[in-house]
């Protein structure tokens, strides 16, 4: 394939690209996991799902249903991207009308009242599922724009940084999530709906600084779109051959096992230990974001020096969640909500840390490739986790749920102890 040449960037003018895009990426990456938790999707989407429906499978399938949306098409557009150059618009382009979908959700919500639950249920798959495509589609251009125009050191601290200013943001509002799903707020359905219509401005308003990011020289361009001839075989020589990245792959896959469970911590706070919503939800999701504050901060630190470490104690750490639940069965709520915690501090920033260990690994022409390719597999396993972690629920009740994602968890930790390093990818 023919190359288009790749300008020369001196490092000092690198050095104040960086920091711009730094505090542009912040801002962006604020705004937008704000909104994300505001509709928590361990805490608040299944709960609002469990008021529309009984089916374990559907509340589960709720909860993973963005992560599958999200890295579902990105192997797809990998192999469209390979051909530009730059990537900013990739990015900017489909963000703008896709982080408009919640705020009309919100509305939609509003229009069919409550007593058009199931019309409620299919309209949130819809909605929720479309803006998870849509932020998939832009999901290798920002993984590539972060490995190009940001440095391993802005990188990770853009990503602690980020985590921790939206935990802190989070510690204040989620007293008022409480208030609005209580009593003293709207009835259901318009107190969701105000959590929706509260989540969809902040997704608009991240469109604006990712409008003004100052794209470097990444990988070379190619003059056409690889074939599917040429383009599947390239994914199988990097599955077959690259053994650190097929560790790093299946760490992400056994995680997302894991994480089949999350939705139900709620599940189990309100039906098993007899917790109210209003007091479950913004308790559960206070103490998931304090620990994520901690988490970032831990991971602003430690992921700059060894990222790979980070990963690893982030593992150990989400392995007492399941533990913790266990535990609340016998003795009460207390070990749950002492769960969160730690599940905020190690699983917060986990998957963010996964993303930069592809992206630091890949050469600069491959990135686009290996972010795709790491993702879409990983979307095959968050597509079959929801049925898997809601029937073992609905069939072997929740105890049963736990002891396996708590296997996982520990499979994990092996795999990354055993075969991944941080070594870069050689040219």
């Amino acid at each position: 394939m023919a190359e288009l040449s790749v300008p020369i960037v001196s490092e000092s003018h690198r050095e104040r690209v960086y920091r711009r895009n730094f505090f542009l990426f912040l801002v962006d990456g604020i705004l937008f996991t704000v909104a994300m938790n505001l509709i928590g999707a361990t805490t608040v989407i299944p709960d609002f799902v469990r008021h529309l429906t009984n089916s374990e499978v559907l509340i589960g399938l709720s909860s993973s249903l963005f992560d599958i949306g999200w890295t579902l098409p990105q192997l797809f557009v990998a192999r469209y991207i390979v051909r530009a150059a730059r990537k900013k618009w990739w990015f900017a382009g489909p963000s703008i009308p896709v982080r408009f979908v919640m705020l009309i959700f919100a509305v939609t919500i509003v229009l069919l009242g409550r007593e058009r639950p199931a019309a409620i249920l299919l309209a949130f798959f819809i909605a929720y599922g479309l803006a998870a495509i849509g932020d998939g589609i832009v999901g290798v251009p920002w993984a590539d724009l972060t490995g190009t125009s940001l440095d391993g050191r802005w990188r990770a601290r853009m990503f602690g940084f980020m985590a921790a200013s939206a935990g802190i943001i989070m510690l204040g509002i989620s007293p008022l999530i409480g208030v609005i799903l209580g009593d003293a707020g709207p009835e259901f359905p318009n107190n969701y709906a105000l959590l929706f219509g509260a989540a969809g401005l902040l997704f608009a308003f991240s469109i604006i600084p990712i409008l003004f990011l100052h794209e470097l020289p990444g990988g070379k361009a190619t003059d056409k779109i690889p074939s599917l001839g040429e383009f599947l075989p390239q994914l199988g020589h990097v599955l077959r051959t690259d053994k650190p990245f097929r560790a790093i792959l299946i760490t992400r896959m056994l995680t997302s096992l894991f994480a089949m469970a999350g939705p139900f911590y709620i599940g189990y706070a309100t039906v098993t230990l007899g917790e109210s919503s209003e007091v479950a939800v913004p308790t559960l999701l206070a103490m998931q974001t304090a620990g994520g504050v901690m988490g970032a901060l831990v991971y602003t630190w430690l992921g700059a020096r060894n990222n790979l470490l980070f990963i690893r104690a982030a593992l150990v750490g989400a392995a007492l969640l399941p533990i913790s639940a266990l535990l609340a069965g016998a003795v009460g709520p207390l070990p749950l909500y002492l769960g969160f915690l730690m599940s905020g501090l190690a699983v917060s920033n986990l998957f963010l840390s996964y993303q930069n260990w592809v992206v630091t690994y890949a050469t600069a022409d491959q990135r686009p490739v290996y972010a795709g390719l790491f993702n879409t597999i990983a979307a095959v396993i968050s597509l079959i986790a929801p049925i898997l972690g809601g029937t073992i629920a609905q069939q072997l009740g929740y105890e049963a749920l736990f002891v396996v994602a708590l296997m996982m968890a520990l499979s994990a930790l092996f795999v990354t102890l055993r075969y991944v390093s941080n070594a870069p990818r050689k040219e």
